[in-house]
């Protein structure tokens, strides 16, 4: 089975060792999320054994993940939706694989995905969320960034 790391997942468990025996991949931007010296030399010490692997996302997983969180009304960081594009990249190719992360909106994305996960240290979501807006005017609801609504041009409402 193959281990996507997210950076919540070395960080967050100071005892986190990477097993020989598995494989580990993660995304380019999350690896440079590794700033303390022990995280990062664990991940560099991972890499030159062969352990740990470094993938971009293809541009066509990338905008599908863009797309996911738009639709749901939210924001996350660059990192946050690598991890969410290389899952749904390794969806795609059918691969086993299992997301090791602590952050809830990666989860929350996850979930929404059928991207399978699981928690390292401080648990799972319960439940999953979107963010809408609607028009107060004519009722359409919005779940983008949209701040007013492109019909009445009212500001929308949370």
């Amino acid at each position: 089975m193959l281990f996507v790391l997210d950076a919540s997942a070395i960080i967050n468990e100071p005892n986190f060792a990477f097993d020989e025996k598995k494989r580990f991949l993660t995304t380019p931007p999350v690896a440079k999320e590794f700033r303390s010296l022990e995280s990062r030399l664990l991940v560099e010490n991972a890499l030159s054994q062969g352990i740990l692997s470094i993938r971009e996302p293809k541009p066509e997983f990338q905008k599908k993940a863009v797309a996911l969180v738009e639709k749901h009304g939210y924001k996350i960081s660059k990192a946050d939706l690598s991890i969410v594009a290389l899952g749904l990249e390794l969806l795609a190719e059918k691969e086993e694989f299992l997301v090791l992360t602590d952050d809830f909106s990666i989860q929350n994305f996850l979930q929404i995905a059928g991207i399978p996960y699981s928690s390292v240290i401080q648990g799972e979501i319960r439940e999953t969320f979107s963010f809408s807006r609607s028009c107060p005017v004519c009722g359409k609801k919005f779940h983008n960034s949209a701040r007013r609504c492109p019909d009445c041009g009212v500001p929308l409402k949370s």
